[in-house]
């Protein structure tokens, strides 16, 4: 027995012994752990109570409730708090008074406070004042010149074989019309007369259709006017003559701006008070003896007799319209014609048919006079001459400037013939038109030599 019990202390003290080592074997920094621990800060109580509460607790296992989504009429704390919150915060606003409405202001409907919409009330009006004044204006215009035409027809009629041609209608079935340019401008066109290859006229009226120049013509007044412009027939049998007469202020305008005018003609200061005419008027002419053919004194008393309805007449075989403005030119002398301007305001024969039909008269005499007008022959050289001599000082004048325009032409040529020259594809063709253009330019190189012709 002392025997079995030797055995089991020898074997309890062996397995001791063999754990202990196993636990060494085990860990490989375990004497790195006792040397640390035992060179380590010094134990603090604090620390080293901490230190076995840890160790003393145990580790704590969450366990499941298995009752975790049935509350089982069990009521949190938290659900009791918020439900106490709100019951208080209830009670609180039982207790607040209660705020009135506020309305905002909004502006009251346009039917009871018109004065918001005043300016578009004026824009309104403008827009109404001016539909109106159109109308109107437009009305006046085309019934003032209805009004002249009606008086002219008869006289028309009388004369021309054709009136009032528009280029649209039928010869057969055409009535005399006047035709309407624009709201402001109307004209009519005749022909079929001896001396004369047509009549055209041209009625301007005032713009009564614009409101903007109702309002100007108030500071600076103007008048209705009627344009005759008869193209004369021309020939050898027609002897040259450039003549005007009319007020002073529209014969200087004309004077200044019309080439025949400030070409030709010089004005002729002493012959208003030598053939009685207007001391308002003016009167310009080439010749002497045109003036003493022109002014007869039929003529000339109608003229008077008319003085405030006739504003201008102009008769000349060199017209070509104005002359250019500064810093233009003609690089061509335009072609002359053979015309007679009359220029009338209508203020005068608005209602006076008589006036009218003495005025067209006046106007086919002169037609017919012009036809019959004959100068001496020193006057006919004369006049010849002075023509031949602005034809040659306007080609001296503007020679250089020809020069120069076909100075352009010819390089704008060589231009595109180097530019046909390079764009070309083929070689053979391509050396053929530089050797073409090698031999121009060395023609052109070479001096100019006249060829004198040996008898």
């Amino acid at each position: 027995m002392k025997i079995i019990g030797i055995f089991v202390f020898l074997a309890i003290l062996c397995g001791h012994l063999g754990s202990t080592a196993g636990n060494t074997d085990d860990n490989e920094f375990a004497e790195f752990e006792d040397d640390f621990a035992d060179s380590s800060v010094p134990d603090i109580p604090e620390f080293k109570e901490d230190k076995e509460e840890r160790r003393a607790a145990p580790p704590v296992v969450e366990q499941k409730d298995e009752f975790e989504d049935e509350d089982f009429g069990v009521v949190d704390e938290q659900d009791e708090e918020l439900e106490k919150t709100k019951d208080a915060d209830s009670e609180t606003d039982e207790q607040a008074p209660v705020q009135p409405l506020k309305f905002t202001d909004v502006p009251a409907h346009f039917r009871s406070n018109w004065a918001s919409y005043q300016v578009e009330g004026i824009v309104v009006l403008v827009i109404f004042i001016y539909l109106l004044n159109y109308i109107i204006g437009k009305t006046t215009n085309s019934t003032i010149a209805h009004t002249i035409f009606d008086m002219c027809r008869p006289s028309l009629e009388e004369q021309f074989a054709l009136v009032g041609d528009d280029g649209s209608s039928e010869l057969d079935k055409l009535e005399p019309t006047l035709r309407r340019e624009t709201d402001s401008v109307f004209s009519a066109w005749c022909t079929g007369r001896v001396n004369a290859n047509s009549l055209f006229i041209q009625m301007k009226m005032i713009k009564r259709q614009d409101l903007v120049s109702r309002i100007l013509d108030i500071f600076d007044p103007s008048y209705d006017k009627m344009t005759i412009k008869v193209s004369l027939e021309g020939g050898q049998d027609v002897d040259p003559m450039i003549f005007a007469v009319g007020e002073k202020k529209i014969a200087s305008k004309n004077f200044k701006e019309m080439l025949d005018l400030n070409s030709f003609v010089s004005e002729r200061k002493q012959a208003a008070q030598q053939f009685n005419l207007p001391a308002t008027w003016q009167l310009y002419a080439d010749q002497s003896e045109v003036v003493f053919s022109m002014l007869e004194p039929g003529v000339v008393s109608l003229l008077k007799r008319h003085e405030e309805a006739i504003e201008f007449i102009h008769i000349s075989d060199q017209y070509t319209g104005p002359k250019p403005g500064e810093g233009e030119t003609y690089t061509r002398l335009p072609e002359a014609q053979r015309i007679m301007f009359v220029s009338l305001n209508l203020k005068k024969l608005a209602e006076d048919e008589e006036s009218v039909t003495e005025i067209l008269s006046l106007v086919y005499y002169l037609i017919d006079k012009v036809k019959k007008t004959k100068l001496s022959k020193d006057a006919k050289v004369k006049a010849e001459r002075r023509r031949k001599e602005f034809e040659d000082a306007f080609l001296k004048q503007t020679h250089q400037i020809r020069q120069e325009a076909a100075q352009a032409r010819k390089e704008e040529k060589t231009r595109e013939r180097k530019q046909k020259l390079m764009d070309e594809n083929d070689p053979d063709r391509q050396k053929r038109l530089e050797a073409k253009e090698l031999k121009r330019e060395a023609k052109a190189k070479q001096p100019k030599m006249k060829q004198l012709k040996v008898k």
